[in-house]
């Protein structure tokens, strides 16, 4: 028998550019998708594509010899990988997929499979190269694997520099130049011409990266709108398309803006800022003279800013400044704005500074850019007022395809802060939809009571906007001492005025509207009867999602329906709608269909082959475990740490890079193993490591909050690597174990691995949904004691890595 192939020093660079090219396609496309789509379907659509890297090892197995890779099938696979890059994104660019249609136009069910197969082709040929390689060099698979993961924590930090500079596009073809230079590295071992041409397609899209954000426009779905078209609104793909409205672009990691300009009918100028095209919007503060020689507002909002005397205030979610302006006008002596995307601070403190008329400059205004709850926690200052204006999460942060929007402005514990935080007359004031109030009463109760506070009857206030049916806007106001009767007639007078509807205002029974007086004053508000879908149970940091409204077990199809048929009202969907929900389902399916057609199917297609021979379970049941196990564990973490480093790009580089990286490197040290049950030990002390990391982080984290961020940092690297480093050390370990019974298996136990992360990911969020996250980092440690049983079955020492692994 022929000795294996040694791999080549370049074989490894190749791998690395392209594992880093992955990496950052990935969360590339889930920030794009969110713009050009909405988040949930961006989540959807790119968990679907993902798929593609399991596709690309079944592909493989699925051949006579699955065993023999030869170098010129490696480096074709390496070389079609930067083509699938660009040519399936701007194939998905061109294909009008508008989910909020599905069930209203026949055309979606046909572009639907269309936009999932262009967005799949990139992952496919990255995963028919990495597990070729795999295969090709299996007795190098420890410093293969260690490539693997250190490419792909590189990409997770080359997302976050490149997307601010270059734009989604930019960033897109960033990532296909990367994969070119990676298949150059992987061609040379074969083919020279290849190697080549691969280099030159690498200059090539290198001179087009600074210019396709701009030569290549996105397609933003016809479903988002500004206004209802029907009446005189606009979609946004319009609104962007006119260069009399568009004023600037910026990308980051947590969402694309666009800041757009309207003039009113006295020819006075407004600018808004859409994120992520119209997911959510904030407007500019623009104050009509020097704002010491503005008066006061009579609104709603400034109402509670004037019950004080010269108050501080706290606004958490400043955007464009608007409550920050309105505290300033009303007699705020300090005003802390505290707002997450460093682009929106951006506009105050520099790009629009003139048109706001310098509010970030006033001596009276501090804005900080930071997660709120991660500010707050390490706050030492009381305030008359905090404002929590529309602060709803509707947007990825930068966890790639991992999380549907998480809120932890919305939680149990977070109100425990801002009660925590407010002066002993202070005041909460939250403005969200209409279908968040029963909850927004119902955690507000619970931690009253919590705190041992008295009178909830007589401290809370609630208005909308008039509506026919849930308004979008809506108010609730939470004050640590009853309201006066002489407050409340002021406040009711101030919405007749401004043509408000009461919801609940103490005293005043007949301005009342249920189910507020009896979620105010019942023994238990989570048994109140609600007349449209809400989930009164408080969100807490462990399960922070808000937003929902109905449990996944009383989910009827007429919701989902409901869900793909709203086309341009897709915005107000994400509110009274089950989007999220409705995603996830999708999903399962997909999932099941998925793993049935190319991950079981072919153990009872090809039983002729040793695909299918003795231990083919075994295999089946070690490498999905593993999968699931791996990124069950990351999500958990990424969501353990969100709140202890607050700002997402410090979440997702320290976690994910961590992580990667440690794996990495406890890959190369596993080759020196041999034993038969090194594979077994390997899976138990990850599960050991793991379980010990979820103990010690809660309290550690809890009590250090208040260290600098380069501290806590350091922490978090320290309390990850030891788990990231024995949860890489499985995966190679069965690699070679296979490598001496089974080859042939190799590239089938790859696409098994590859479809059980995704299954995880999608898997982890339902978890984090009904269970909690610390129940989601416990079945990742439980998946890592089951994978390390199923390595029971496998026999024999382990080969010896050869010199180049």
């Amino acid at each position: 028998m022929p000795a294996p192939p040694t791999a080549p020093r370049s074989t490894f660079a190749g791998l690395l550019l392209l594992s880093a090219a992955t990496l950052c396609l990935e969360v590339c496309l889930t920030r794009i998708l969110s713009v050009t789509l909405w988040y949930h379907f961006a989540f959807m659509v790119v968990s679907t594509a993902l798929f593609g890297l399991g596709f690309a090892g079944v592909a493989l197995a699925l051949r006579k010899r699955p065993q023999e890779v030869s170098a010129r099938l490696l480096a074709r696979a390496a070389a079609a990988t930067p083509i699938a890059f660009g040519a399936g994104f701007l194939l998905f660019n061109a294909i009008p997929y508008e989910p909020f249609s599905l069930a209203s136009d026949a055309w979606q069910w046909l572009w639907m499979p269309l936009s999932y197969l262009s967005v799949t082709l990139p992952f496919f040929f990255s995963g028919l190269t990495i597990s070729a390689l795999l295969t090709r060099h299996a007795r190098a698979v420890h410093r293969l694997y260690l490539f693997d993961l250190a490419g792909a924590g590189a990409g997770s930090l080359a997302v976050i520099a490149l997307l601010p500079g270059l734009g989604g596009l930019g960033t897109v073809f960033g990532a296909a130049m990367l994969a070119a230079c990676g298949a150059a590295c992987i061609a040379l071992e074969s083919s020279r011409r290849l190697a080549a041409g691969a280099g030159l397609a690498a200059l090539a899209i290198a001179a087009l990266v600074p210019f396709a954000d701009a030569w290549i426009p996105l397609r933003i779905s016809s479903n988002k709108a500004v206004g209802d078209p029907a009446q005189g609104g606009r979609t946004v793909a319009e609104l962007l398309g006119d260069p009399q409205h568009r004023l600037l672009t910026a990308w980051n990691t947590l969402s694309r803006i666009d800041v757009v300009a309207f003039r009113d009918r006295r020819g006075g100028e407004h600018r808004h800022v859409l994120i992520d095209a119209g997911t959510a919007m904030t407007r500019l503060a623009h104050p009509e003279g020097p704002i010491e020689q503005l008066g006061p507002t009579r609104t709603e909002e400034s109402y509670f800013v004037q019950l004080f005397e010269h108050p501080s205030v706290l606004v958490i979610g400043s955007g464009g400044g608007r409550e920050v302006l309105i505290a300033l006008r009303n007699g705020a002596s300090r005003v802390l704005g505290v707002e997450i995307n460093p682009a929106i601070n951006a506009l105050l403190l520099e790009r629009m500074a003139d048109f706001t008329g310098g509010l970030a400059a006033d001596p009276r205004v501090e804005i900080r850019t930071d997660e709120a709850r991660s500010f707050l926690r390490r706050l030492d200052e009381r305030f008359e007022l905090i404002s929590c204006p529309h602060t709803i999460s509707n947007a990825s942060l930068a966890s790639g395809s991992l999380s549907l929007a998480e809120n932890h402005l919305m939680t149990a514990e977070a109100f425990e802060d801002y009660l925590a935080h407010l002066s002993d007359d202070g005041l909460l004031f939250i403005t969200r939809p209409e279908a968040h109030l029963p909850r927004l009463f119902s955690t507000a109760r619970a931690i009253f009571a919590l705190r041992g506070e008295q009178g909830f009857e007589r401290s809370v206030m609630a208005y909308r906007a008039r509506s026919r049916g849930l308004a979008f806007y809506a108010g609730f106001a939470l004050r640590r001492r009853p309201f006066t009767p002489a407050e409340v007639d002021r406040f009711a007078a101030v919405l007749e005025q401004r043509g408000l509807q009461p919801l609940y205002l103490p005293g005043r029974d007949s301005a009342c509207r249920p189910p507020y007086p009896e979620l105010a004053r019942a023994p238990d508000p989570r048994t109140v009867a609600v007349p449209f879908p809400a989930i009164l149970e408080p969100a807490t940091d462990d399960r922070p999602f808000f937003n929902r409204r109905v449990p996944l077990a009383e989910l009827r199809w007429s919701d989902l329906a409901g869900v793909f048929d709203r086309r341009t009202d897709g915005r107000q969907a994400l509110e009274d709608r089950p989007v999220a929900e409705a995603s996830l389902l999708v999903l399962l399916i997909e999932t099941g269909i998925i793993g049935l057609a190319f991950i079981l199917l072919p153990l009872a297609v090809f039983r002729r082959r040793n695909l299918a021979g003795e231990g083919r379970l075994r295999t089946l049941a070690a490498f999905g475990l593993l999968g699931l196990a791996y990124i069950t564990v990351e999500v958990g973490f990424i969501q353990r740490f969100t709140l202890y480093l607050g700002r997402p790009v410090l979440v997702f580089s320290t976690v994910l890079g961590t992580l990667l990286v440690a794996s990495g490197l406890g890959s190369s040290f596993a080759r020196r193993f041999s034993a038969a049950r090194a594979p077994v030990f390997a899976g138990l002390v990850a599960a050991a490591i793991a379980a010990a990391t979820v103990l010690v982080t809660a309290p550690l984290l809890a009590g250090t909050l208040a260290w600098p961020a380069w501290a806590r940092i350091s922490l978090s690297v320290l309390l990850l690597a030891p788990s990231g480093f024995v949860m890489g050390m499985p995966f190679p370990l069965l690699i070679r174990r296979l490598d001496a019974t089974h080859p042939e298996r190799i590239p089938w136990a790859w696409g098994v691995n590859g479809f059980a992360s995704v299954v995880g990911s999608i898997g982890a969020v339902l978890l984090g949904m009904t269970l909690g996250y610390t129940a989601v980092l416990l079945f990742g440690v439980g998946f890592y004691g089951l994978a390390a049983v199923s390595a029971l079955g496998f026999s024999g020492d382990l080969p010896s890595p050869n010199a180049s692994g």
